[in-house]
């Protein structure tokens, strides 16, 4: 099971659960908590898994550059899965303030800001 909070500086954005069976996954929720487009990845209609795995893939370096296989090494990973990327990163970017916390982790943007 793949819970976790998409979050916006320290306000709770959306909310998703991403269940796993037999190596399937299938989309439990997205419950979004603002309509804020600046702050909200989940806008609009589609909400299926789809949408999910492309927020997360989008949340850090775009599988065909140059340096994936050095990039990959550096958060100790062996292949480009969002997933785990996002997990090791939280999904921290330069260019905004939303951010990802997995269920189980007390964590706080000042905790994973990489500016203020």
């Amino acid at each position: 099971m793949y819970n976790f909070s998409v979050l916006w500086k320290n306000e709770v954005v959306a909310d998703v659960s991403v269940a796993e069976e037999d190596g399937i996954k299938t989309l439990n929720f997205i419950k979004r908590y603002t309509d804020d487009v600046g702050k909200q990845p989940f806008g609009g209609t589609r909400l299926d898994l789809a949408r999910v795995y492309e927020f997360l893939e989008n949340r850090w370096f775009e599988r065909g550059r140059a340096d994936v296989a050095w990039q990959l090494e550096g958060l100790g990973l062996s292949e480009y899965n969002p997933w785990e990327i996002v997990k090791k990163t939280h999904g921290v970017m330069f260019e905004d303030f939303i951010w990802v916390r997995f269920e189980g982790e007390a964590l706080v943007w000042e905790d994973v800001k990489i500016r203020d």
